[in-house]
């Protein structure tokens, strides 16, 4: 925990409960207090009773949709001005100017709208931190540069970028721990399943990625993520086979 404060809070409301705690991590890391909400009318409700800076939701809450909930903000006078950041996923057209980052991009953007020293900010957030690794993901596949990464036991964050062919660019965000994939964020999904659509659309048009090494990673891993990375990755390569065998 960071041993300073900035005074500034923002509250977030996010399906995953693994994903509402990475945020409050890295963003505490940067003096900021996140408050969870865990949908858009607790949220309201919380508003009622403690004031924020700034808003982080799912475009596609348990109780509405994100642009439902802004108009509802937008329309009162003690949350109007708040900037408000939906996160969701242009493949099924979700509503409201959603945004197509991952979190440490959308807190980025959120501490500097805010006016938090960018000095301040962790890895991954800090933009001008140089990467242990980068790169194209061609011509080798994303499976193999984790499989790679696993092998050497590294420990960090992923920040992955991938333009599949007529669709916007979209982040993702992994975090490795020796070797281990531990978390996974990509289009509003978490875990294995975020694993899974990451590599899907990397398959289908490439991308970019960076690498930094940071030992001091939120305890824990999502359920979902607790094989190996290799068997893990293998079980994803038969599924995204199914998949495309078998298309919605």
């Amino acid at each position: 925990m960071t041993a300073f404060q900035t005074g500034l809070s923002v509250l977030t409301v996010l399906n995953d409960a693994s994903r509402a705690a990475m945020y409050s991590h890295l963003a505490e890391l940067a003096g900021v207090t996140v408050i969870q909400a865990d949908g858009a009318l607790h949220a309201l409700t919380q508003l009622e009773r403690t004031p924020v800076d700034a808003i982080i939701c799912d475009a596609q809450m348990t109780d509405m949709s994100g642009a439902e909930f802004r108009s509802i903000l937008e329309d009162d006078a003690h949350t109007g001005a708040l900037p408000i950041y939906l996160i969701g996923d242009d493949e099924h057209g979700a509503p409201g100017r959603a945004t197509n980052s991952a979190g440490p991009q959308v807190l980025a953007e959120a501490l500097e709208a805010l006016g938090v020293d960018d000095s301040a900010y962790p890895l991954p957030l800090r933009t001008t931190a140089r990467p242990q690794l980068s790169g194209q993901l061609e011509p080798f596949s994303l499976s193999e540069f984790l499989n790679w990464a696993a092998e050497l036991s590294c420990s960090g964050h992923w920040l992955i970028t991938v333009s599949a062919a007529g669709q916007l660019p979209r982040g993702g965000h992994l975090t490795m721990h020796e070797g281990r994939l531990t978390y996974a964020e990509f289009a509003g999904r978490a875990g294995r399943g975020a694993v899974l659509e990451l590599l899907r659309r990397s398959e289908q048009g490439g991308g970019q990625f960076r690498f930094y090494h940071c030992p001091s990673l939120p305890p824990g891993r999502q359920p979902d993520l607790a094989a190996p990375t290799n068997r893990l990755l293998m079980e994803l390569a038969v599924d995204l086979d199914e998949t495309s065998a078998h298309p919605h």
